[in-house]
C-alpha cells in the first residue's frame, strides 16, 4: 500500500513539474481571443497602427505557446503574437513614464488587454491606447496595490474578439 501511494504521489510531483504555467491575467480577460500585436520587437500596438502594406518591413506571427524562462513575451502570447517591423517609427512611452503620469510608482506592475506585462523593456504606441484604467485591488483579481491595465483593444473587440485577418 505505501508503495503505491508513494508511486501515486510520485506521478504527480512529476506531472506538475512539467505542467505548463498559466498566464497571469485580470478576470476581464478571459473571454478576450485576439493576439498581441508588437512592433519592431518591444512596442504594443493594435491594428491601427499599420495604415498601409508598404509601411511592413517585415510580419512574423507566433501560435505556439513559448517558454515563460526563454521568451520575454510569454504572457502576452495566450491567444498568439503578431510581429511587425514598421518602415517607420512610432511614438511610444515606457511602463514607468505611464505609471508616473497616472500618479502611481514608477516601477508598478502594467497590465495590457488584461495580460501582466512581465518585462520592463515593453513599451505602448501612443496611437494604440484605446482606454487606460485604474485597477484597485479585489478578491477577484488578487492584486497587491493599484495597477494600471491599457486596452489596445476597442470594446466591440473586448466582447465579440477579433481576427488575425481583420489585421490592414
Amino acid at each position: 500500500m505505501k508503495t503505491t501511494l508513494t508511486t501515486i504521489l510520485f506521478i504527480l510531483l512529476h506531472l506538475n513539474t512539467y505542467s505548463q504555467d498559466s498566464f497571469i491575467k485580470l478576470p476581464q480577460a478571459i473571454k478576450i481571443n485576439c493576439p498581441m500585436l508588437l512592433i519592431d520587437e518591444y512596442i504594443i500596438a493594435n491594428k491601427n497602427i499599420i495604415t498601409s502594406k508598404e509601411n511592413i518591413e517585415e510580419i512574423a506571427v507566433i501560435k505556439d505557446k513559448p517558454r515563460r524562462e526563454t521568451h520575454d513575451f510569454y504572457n502576452l502570447s495566450e491567444n498568439g503574437i503578431a510581429s511587425v517591423t514598421l518602415k517607420k517609427k512610432i511614438a511610444s512611452k515606457t511602463q514607468a513614464e505611464i505609471n508616473t503620469f497616472f500618479g502611481l510608482d514608477a516601477n508598478n506592475s502594467v497590465y495590457v488587454n488584461g495580460y501582466l506585462i512581465e518585462s520592463a523593456k515593453y513599451k505602448f504606441s501612443t496611437e494604440s491606447i484605446v482606454e487606460v484604467e485604474l485597477v484597485t485591488p479585489t478578491t477577484e483579481n488578487r492584486l497587491e496595490q493599484r495597477v494600471i491595465n491599457i486596452w489596445t483593444l476597442t470594446q466591440e473587440e473586448r466582447e465579440n474578439g477579433c481576427a488575425l485577418s481583420q489585421m490592414k
